[in-house]
C-alpha cells in the first residue's frame, strides 16, 4: 500500500538548465515517466514583475534528461500549476480515476489532486501567488522556508531531497531552517484541504528547487 500511495503522490519539480529548464516527475532524484502536459493548468515565468507564459514541450534532449522542457525569454522565477483530476479511493485501497464509480466499489474518499512547482533563477525571491507554495527567505546554503497556503503561513511537514538523501522537518508558521547540499535541492510540502464542497478533500503538493 505504501508503494501505491507513493505512485499516486508523485511530485513535479523544475531543474534549471542552459537557456531552458526541465520539468521532472516522480520523487527527486528518481524520475518516473513524465508529467502529462495536458494536466498543466499554467506554466509561467516572472521577470521584473511581469508574468509571461512559458513554452512546455518535449525533444530529444529533454527526453534524455527524463522530463519536459520549459523555454522562456527572460526569467527570475519559473512555475507550473497542474491538475491531476479526481480519484476515488475504495475500501480495498484501489485508486480509481474519476468521482463516479460502479456501486460494487465501496467508496472511502474522493480526492482532487493538485500540484505546484517553482524555481528561482536569481537571488530575488518573492511569492508567486500559487495556492500552495514554499517561500524561502533567501537563496543560500542555509534557508528558512515557510509553507504558504493562499498567501498565509501554515504549519506542516517540509521534505528536503538532495545528494545527501531525504530529510523531513517540522515547520511552524515561521518556517523551518534547512541546510542545503551542493547541487540540486528539491523541497516539498503537502496540504490537505478538507473544506472542499465538491469532493471529500483536495490534496495539494508543492515543490521548490534550489540549485547550490
Amino acid at each position: 500500500m505504501e508503494d501505491l500511495v507513493k505512485i499516486v503522490n508523485h511530485e513535479a519539480w523544475i531543474e534549471p538548465g542552459e537557456n531552458r529548464a526541465y520539468l521532472k516527475w516522480g520523487h527527486y532524484p528518481d524520475v518516473d515517466g513524465k508529467l502529462d502536459p495536458l494536466s498543466i493548468v499554467r506554466a509561467f515565468s516572472v521577470a521584473n514583475g511581469i508574468v509571461k507564459p512559458v513554452v512546455v514541450g518535449l525533444d530529444k534532449e529533454s527526453s534524455a534528461r527524463g522530463g519536459l522542457f520549459l523555454e522562456f525569454d527572460e526569467a527570475e522565477a519559473l512555475a507550473i500549476e497542474y491538475d491531476r483530476g479526481v480519484y476515488t479511493l475504495t475500501g480495498d485501497n484501489k485508486w480509481i480515476f474519476g468521482r463516479s464509480v460502479p456501486a460494487k466499489y465501496k467508496v472511502k474518499e474522493r480526492r482532487h489532486i493538485l500540484g505546484f512547482a517553482k524555481v528561482y533563477l536569481s537571488g530575488k525571491v518573492e511569492p508567486l501567488g500559487m495556492e500552495l507554495e514554499l517561500m524561502p527567505d533567501k537563496i543560500d546554503d542555509e534557508v528558512r522556508v515557510q509553507i504558504l497556503f493562499r498567501g498565509k503561513p501554515i504549519a506542516g511537514k517540509v521534505k528536503l531531497r538532495n545528494a545527501n538523501g531525504v530529510e523531513e522537518f517540522d515547520a511552524d508558521e515561521n518556517g523551518a531552517i534547512l541546510k542545503l547540499a551542493e547541487g540540486i535541492n528539491v523541497i516539498s510540502a503537502r496540504y490537505v484541504d478538507e473544506m472542499s464542497v465538491r469532493v471529500d478533500v483536495r490534496s495539494l503538493v508543492t515543490t521548490l528547487t534550489i540549485l547550490r
